[in-house]
């Protein structure tokens, strides 16, 4: 690449990143576990949602590449790095191949894990134009509608691991090659999801909707973690049980 190419690139990358603002999103769930209002926070370094209703918020750090769920009313901090999650559910799929297929059953597996992405049309939401998405893996279903002008602030590698993760936390049952590429089929998707309805088998559907959305900066302290609260690491426990064989 030429000098002044390179420079050219070089400089609508710096603007594209000068760009990128911080942004608050205001949703509202319905579903087992998922009532009520919701904040979520988008900075250049993290994402974090907030969920009155039941006490339990959700942290993303994705210069760190770590996870959070925090429970206000246990005062319990839990956290996964995507390095450990990642690792632990590579090893679930890979010690699931060498199990009967009755026993992948009894673990959770053995199911149907091909995925499927589907874009289903337009629809407009707050006024912006959203892609509808449907991605199916088995009986769960999941549909997105995503704004692709609505970028995530966040370094877009990092964004697109936490995509494939994203739906494995806390799930290491024997669907972990299945999750896997679920994943992998929403990372792909562009924009920020305005509207979600998940259907999960035994536990029903999910739906969240934004009802306002906010551009702009985000003090600080809103990414702070509280202080006194015991931390455990979920992610390192995870690895290590697997390691064990258990």
């Amino acid at each position: 690449m030429k000098a002044p190419m390179r420079l050219a690139v070089l400089l609508l990358l710096a603007s594209l990143s000068a760009l990128a603002t911080d942004l608050t999103l205001t949703m509202t769930g319905t579903g087992k576990g998922h009532d009520g209002e919701q904040t979520q926070y988008w900075s250049s370094k993290f994402m974090r949602t907030n969920n009155g209703a039941s006490q339990t918020d959700s942290m993303v750090d994705f210069e760190k590449g770590v996870s959070y769920t925090i429970d206000h009313k246990k005062k319990l901090i839990q956290q996964i790095s995507w390095d450990d999650l990642e690792a632990s559910m590579e090893a679930m799929a890979d010690k699931m191949k060498d199990l009967p297929v009755f026993a992948q059953k009894l673990m959770g597996g053995g199911g149907d894990t091909t995925v499927t992405a589907e874009e289903q049309g337009m629809e407009t939401i707050l006024g912006r134009k959203c892609k509808k998405w449907k991605i199916t893996m088995g009986k769960m279903v999941l549909e997105s509608s995503n704004d692709p002008s609505l970028k995530p602030p966040v370094p877009a590698i990092s964004y697109k691991r936490f995509m494939k993760l994203k739906n494995t936390i806390g799930q290491m049952g024997g669907n972990s090659a299945g999750m896997l590429k679920l994943g992998e089929e929403l990372a792909k998707v562009q924009g920020i999801a305005l509207r979600t309805h998940t259907v999960l088998p035994f536990v029903g559907d999910l739906t969240s909707v934004a009802t306002a959305i906010k551009e702009g900066p985000i003090p600080a302290a809103t990414f702070s973690l509280p202080e006194g609260y015991k931390v455990e690491d979920t992610g390192k426990k995870m690895r290590e049980s697997m390691a064990k064989g258990r």
